[in-house]
Order: C-alpha cells, then structure tokens, then sequence
C-alpha cells in the first residue's frame, strides 16, 4: 500500500531539501526544511532565529565537529577547555564547571544532550543541524536559556536501492580521515543504513619541553539506522551508535610568564608557594617567557617529569594517575515512533545516553613536577518524550506532550602538588621540599593530595504544548507553555591525603589540613544534599506574512535553567572562611569545623531569562535570495557563572545580564553555478549588576580576601561585557561550480569568517582577552560526470591565524597566565567514491 499523501508531501520536501545544489536551471535556491518547531517546516516560515548547515556543507567544508561549525554560525561559540567545554550563544553560556548541565541544549534524533562533554563528538553522516538562537523553553524545554543546537542525522528510505560512498582524506600534521556510508532498503517496509568514521591527527602545536607536536589525536565514531514502514499508520526509526575520542597531550600552555622586574610590580605580595615557584623556573628555564612566545608554541612537561629530563611517548605519569590524555566513550540511542490517526500524529521519542572519560591533565602548564588533575567521569540517562501534533489546516493547530528525564553523573578527581618538584628543589633551597621549608622542616611530604568523589542524581518531568490561532491567511498568534519540575541529590565527598601515608589514603595530619586550606582553599568535608524545583515558562509569538514571499514576526518569552550543586573540589565548609585554618594539632577535625556543613556557594540558583525578539524572513528576486534578520532583547536573571579557581571551577549567580543585538543572513544563487553568503551580527552582552565577580590575581595580591565578606575590595563588573561575547562576527562565503561538455564538474568553495575580540575568564583578566581574528578557508576540485567520484584539495585557517580561545590564571604563579590554542593552518586532499 502507498505511503499517505502527507507522508509522501514531507518525503519529498526533505529530498528538495538535500538536492545537490544549483540544479534549478530557474536559478532559484532549494527549499530548506527544518523540524525548528517539532514539525516539518520551511525554514522561511518558521518564526523564530534559526540557522541550518546542511550536511553537504558540513561534509565539503570538512566541518569535523560542533566546536568548527560554530565558525559559520551567527553568534555561536564552542570550543574545548583544558578539562571542559565552553558553549555560548549570543554571549550566554554555562562555561567549565563539571556539574554545570548546558544553557544551550543539544538535541541529537530528537534526544536531548546537555552536559559539554557530548558536544566533543565528531560529525559523521550528518543530514542536517540546526541552531535556534534565545531561550526555547517550550517545545525544547529543559535549560535551553541561551539557544538549542537541534542535530539530525541521516537516515534511510524503504524506497532506495543500495547506496554507499567511502572517502580517504589526508591532510597535514600527518592526519588522516576514512568514513564510509551504506545504505538501502531490505524490504518494502525495512531499511538500514550504517556508516562509520576514522580520523588520526598528529597536533598543531610544538611542546618543544618533549619535542613533540599535541594534540595528538584519535577517534572513531560509527551509527546504525533502521526504519520501519510497518503500516500507512506506523512507522518507527531506530539509531544506535558509539564514539571514542583519544587524545594525547593538549593544545594548551602557559603564554604570559612575569619576570622579576613585573612580578614586584604587579604580584608584590605573592605567596610563599609562588615566590619558590618563580625562583626554581628562573633557575632552571631562565629564557621561558620569551621562548612561550613562538607561534603555537608550549613548554610543559604533560606530568611526566622529572626535572629537565623529558620523557616522550611515556606511558607512565611521574606525577598523579595518568599523563596529559583524555580518553572518551559515549553511547546514544533514539527510537522515534510514529502513529498516524486521521489527520494527527502521535510521536513517541525514546532516547538514552551515556558517556565515560579519563582525563589527566598538567595543570600547571609548565616545565614542573608541579600539579596534576585526574578525572573520571561516567554519566548515563535516559529520557522519554510523548507528543501529539495535529494538521497545520484550519484555524487552530497544535503541538502537546509530555516529558520525562533521569541521569546519574558520576565522577572521581584527584588532585596531586609535588613539593618536591622531581627532584629540582633540594639543590636550589637545600631542603627536601617546599613543604620543609615553610613549616620549618616539621612536615616535609613530597607530595600532597586532594581526592574528590562525586555522585547527582537528577529526576524532571514536564508537560507542555504550543497553539497557534490563524486569524487570517496571513496573521497568526502562537502560544506555549510548559511546566517542568526537576529534583536532584548529590553526595559531595574529599578526603586529603599525602606521600607519608600513601597517596589516596585519607589523613588528617595537621599540616596536610594548614597547607591545603592557607594555600589552596582545601578542605576534607561529606556533604549531602538535595533541591527541588519547579517552574512555568510562557511564550507569544505574532507573526504576520506580509507577501508571499515576506514575512514578519514579533515574540516573547521565559526560559528557565535549575540550580545545583557545583563540582569543584576547592572550597571552604560553611563553618569557616575563606583559606581559614583554626583547628590545633591533635584535635579531631570534628571539633574544628563541621566537615558536613557546605558553604552557601556549593548550591546555586535557578537561572531565569525573559526576551524579546523582532524578525524577518524574506524571499527576493523571485526566489534567487533570502534574507533572514533578527533583533533581540534578553535579560537573564541570577545567571550561572563559572569561575576558575586555581585547579577548578566554582560557581556563582550573577545578579542580572541585558543581552541586545542585531543578526542577519543573506543567500543569493547569483547564477546557475555560483551561489554567495554572508552573514553578521552586532551583539552586546552586559551585567547590570555582578557585585560578587571574581578577582582577578593582581586584585588579590592587593586584598587575598577581596570580593568576600573579609575582604576591602571586589570587582563589580556591572557595565562590563560577558565571556565570549564578541561585540561584532561576520562570515563571508561562496560555493561555484562549473560544469564541463565533458560532463566533468569543477567546484570552488571558500569561507572568510571574522570574530571581534572577546574575553574568556570570568574576571575580565585583560590577559585572558582573544584578540579579533579572521579565518580564511578554500577547497575546490573535480567531480566524475557520472557523480561516482570526487577529488578535492581543501585548506582550513590558510593564514595560520593563532587564536587563543580560553585563557586562565597558571596555579600558584600569581599574575602568570595560559591559553588554549584554536587550530592552526590544515592542508588537506579526499577523494570520494560514490555508488548508487
């Protein structure tokens, strides 16, 4: 039996959709469908900021993953963090905190995925992403304050034959990529398709300490898909697939180390620990702060020690439990069905999610024995959505449903300083270690510990629905709301531990307690909590079609982001204050401070957002252009700040952020065979109040307790902008091809994407500040004049612009700071077999 007629209206939209580019001999652009609002829809009609990267784009760019398409995005900013990863739309983000879920929510097939590390997966056979810009509390719902990044993968058709492509890319930094794809259908009622993905890459910067290029990369990620057309009334599509993600070494350094002369100037009240720091990097690294300024240059030693002996391709760490790596698993599962009774559709999106990481990392970013961090994190969840949309005809139509979520996350870290500094202490200050010397030779560990166990449990459900009333053919009014509750339960456990005893066996030596809470705001605590939540978000959308090929639209709404517990490990009991220490020798640590009690700052508040937003959508030139634009007004309430503090992240609600700004996007088929882009946005993000912001390091050399109730200063950055939040970005782009008599096809295809300066740490540090940059990329070649091959060279970042996108203070030196690189120049070539 035939397949519906609105089936086969959505079957062929889609593959209008994805049709190679520049075949209208009428020079009008393809039709873009996107699922924006739960429904199929053009995207000219729908009523909201959204961009959407096909997946031819995101294959012929070479877009490996979500931290790459960002370039091409208005307004959107994704990138990794030396243990984290930083999301930002429209300059609201969540930043690094471990326990932090995501205020711009990814969806994969129709799941949500909310914790930063899931966005490190790599891209493969991608039919479409979509990015919807501000707060999308009702149909997306949960903690979507800032944005939605909506990713769908492709998938089979019961109608296909057997199809499949497999491409071999090599590129520089001795990288290389092999993805293939196969699909077709097994029946009339059943298809497969299953496609894989290998991609190895030297690195593009020089830790010249090991004489070796990082990160070295390695990953592979595969996805099976079946659908079943079992009725006219059923359907049901189910994906499974995995990903592993090994890197080894880190595109991150120290990149601003202060000499004698700026140390007295700017940190002249520097600690004991950074004082000796300072003085044994001048011994034995004497020309390091000039050498740190080479291009995508590091000097560090990844934790392997000792001393000025590196130890390349070790697998053994000298200092804590694993050298600088990260090794990363995920798993995700979708199973969307489908009922279709009379005119209305009841879906049922069940989906699950689970990922595992080890991390090591050298969090001293120098050439030291110094500080190690190690990480292992497992988190799994598993969440179900029931919706039922009706029919767009008539004058009311509707989208309702349901939604349920648990996860459990789960993490030990372990945190190991080295006094000792493998053996280049006792020859400079004639004493076994650091600790030696500061407590007069009464404790003298080589090393000390912090271990960290945490565990959330997290439970929400919601119900919501959209309605949109059709006042005339061409003026309609959409509603939404959705009530959502959320419970979570955490246990929070430290213990400290030293080289005496054994490191990770628990000890409450007096000196071990002074040490880490004078120096490092450390202490041993068992904390257990909970919170519940709950909350309505609204929204109003008008939108008014003033031609057939224009329209206008005007919204309103709430977005809501629950509160939690933070993740960090450094931290003082609410007993105590900040690096304080009283308890005396011999006394039970019970007696001192309440190791149960946490301080008001473990818990944060629910994050709260109102906008507003003006848009157009309009087709030009009989089809041959678009032009979508946006203005907004956004104003958040006790945003979810992350804040680094030395080894980890805390976190803290700033009082209140005004987010405005214009964006546009302009597509133009100029003829048959050369289509041009452009896009841009004027953003400015600002606190109007942010009375408690972090200190930057020369603030707290003035005042140690500043921005605390202790102290006589603070850093009250009302007026000043957000993190990652460049004021202007822009992308130029255009996409040629030229068919020969031959039938052979010539393509050419190029980017320019620029950026304005932006912060990236929560103080506002101007060291931390990324400079403005423009990226260039090119890529052209040959088609078969069957389409069964394809060669092209590609060239991504061609100037080797060195982009630093997150800076932050190094550990215990004082004023000193590092960076995490962006990707340098990559030269590449792919050929492409295709068959059909």
């Amino acid at each position: 039996m035939s397949v519906p007629h609105r089936k086969s209206a959505l079957a062929a939209a889609l593959s209008m959709a994805v049709a190679a580019p520049f075949a209208s001999a009428q020079l009008q652009l393809e039709e873009v469908i996107v699922t924006a609002q739960k429904r199929a829809e053009s995207l000219q009609d729908v009523p909201i900021s959204v961009s959407a990267v096909q997946g031819d784009k995101i294959s012929d760019a070479g877009i490996p993953n979500m931290a790459a398409l960002a370039d091409y995005v208005p307004n959107l900013f994704i990138s990794d963090a030396p243990v984290s990863t930083n999301i930002y739309m429209r300059g609201m983000g969540s930043s690094n905190n471990q326990a932090f879920e995501q205020s711009v929510g990814m969806y994969i097939d129709g799941v949500y995925m909310g914790r930063g590390r899931q966005y490190r997966s790599p891209f493969m056979d991608i039919q479409r992403v979509e990015v919807l810009r501000g707060p999308q509390g009702t149909l997306f719902g949960k903690n979507t304050v800032a944005g939605a990044v909506n990713v769908i993968t492709a998938s089979p058709t019961t109608d296909e034959e057997l199809n499949g492509n497999i491409a071999l890319s090599v590129e520089d930094n001795d990288g290389y990529i092999v993805e293939g794809m196969l699909s077709g259908a097994v029946t009339d009622s059943f298809a497969l398709r299953g496609a894989i993905k290998y991609r190895e890459t030297e690195g593009y910067v020089e830790n010249t300490f090991l004489d070796q290029d990082e990160p070295e990369v390695e990953e592979t990620v595969w996805r099976i898909s079946a659908v079943w057309q079992a009725s006219d009334n059923f359907d049901a599509t189910l994906k499974y697939g995995e990903s592993n993600y090994e890197r080894t070494g880190v595109a991150s350094g120290a990149n601003l180390y202060l000499d004698a002369a700026q140390r007295a100037e700017q940190v002249p009240n520097r600690s004991a620990f950074a004082d000796i720091a300072y003085t044994l990097m001048d011994v034995y690294y004497p020309t390091f702060g000039t050498d740190i300024q080479e291009e995508f240059t590091i000097i560090k030693d990844n934790n392997f020690g000792p001393g000025l002996q590196p130890v390349p391709n070790s697998s053994g760490a000298a200092i804590g439990i694993n050298p600088e790596l990260s090794d990363n698993e995920t798993q995700n599962m979708s199973l969307n069905l489908n009922w279709y009774i009379g005119e209305h559709t009841l879906t049922a999106v069940t989906g699950y999610s689970a990922y595992n990481y080890v991390d090591g990392a050298d969090v001293d970013w120098l050439p030291l024995q110094f500080i190690s961090r190690d990480d292992d994190q497992d988190f799994k969840q598993f969440s179900q959505e029931i919706r039922l949309t009706s029919p767009t005809e008539g004058r009311f139509n509707y989208i309702a449903g349901l939604y349920y979520e648990e996860n459990e996350l789960e993490f030990d870290r372990r945190v190991v300083i080295d006094t000792n500094m493998g053996g280049l202490v006792p020859p400079v200050l004639g004493v076994e270690n650091l600790l030696a010397l500061l407590t007069g030779g009464a404790y003298s560990a080589n090393q000390i510990a912090r271990d960290h166990y945490f565990k959330q449990d997290a439970d929400s459900w919601a119900i919501f629905g959209q309605g949109t009333f059709n006042f005339t053919d061409s003026v309609r009014l959409t509603l939404g709301l959705r009530y959502t509750e959320e419970k979570k339960e955490v246990e929070s456990i430290q213990t400290l531990s030293d080289s005496v005893t054994g490191i990770g066996v628990p000890s409450d030596n007096f000196f071990l307690g002074l040490i880490q809470a004078q120096n490092f705001n450390t202490y041993r605590y068992n904390y257990n909590e909970d919170r519940d939540t709950d909350a309505w978000i609204p929204s109003v959308n008008l939108q008014w079609d003033v031609t057939d090929s224009s329209m206008l639209y005007v919204s309103w709404s709430e977005g809501f982001k629950s509160g939690g517990f933070t993740g960090a490990d450094d931290g003082n009991p609410g007993d105590l204050g900040v690096a304080e220490w009283p308890c005396i020798p011999s006394q039970p640590l019970e007696a001192c401070y309440d190791p149960t009690n946490p301080a008001d700052d473990f818990e944060f508040d629910d994050e709260e957002v109102q906008a507003w937003e003006l848009g157009g959508k309009h087709s030009l030139g009989d089809g041959r252009a678009t032009l979508n634009w946006a203005a907004f007004h956004t104003e958040y309430t006790n945003l979810q700040t992350s804040i680094f503090k030395g080894v980890g992240f805390g976190v803290t609600n700033a009082a209140e952020v005004t987010v405005q700004g214009i964006e546009a996007d302009l597509l133009w088929q100029a003829t048959e065979g050369l289509r041009i882009g452009a896009n841009g946005s004027w953003l400015d993000a600002e606190y109007d109040a942010y009375p408690t912001a972090p200190c930057t390091a020369i603030q707290l050399d003035v005042d140690p307790l500043c921005g605390t109730p202790g102290g006589f200063t603070d850093n009250d950055l009302a007026g000043e902008n957000t993190t990652f939040a460049p004021e202007y970005s822009a992308s130029l782009f255009f996409d040629y091809n030229h068919l020969f008599s031959n039938g052979l096809e010539f393509f050419l295809g190029g980017e320019a994407n620029y950026s304005d300066e932006f912060d990236t740490q929560g103080d506002l540090d101007v060291a931390d500040l990324t400079d403005s940059y423009t990226k260039y990329n090119l890529r052209g070649g040959l088609r078969g004049s069957d389409g069964a091959w394809e060669l092209m060279l590609y060239g991504r970042n061609l100037t080797d612009e060195e982009v630093s996108i997150y800076g932050f203070d190094v550990p215990v030196l004082a004023g000193s700071h590092a960076t995490m690189y962006d990707e340098g120049r990559v030269i590449g070539a792919r050929f492409r077999y295709v068959w059909e």
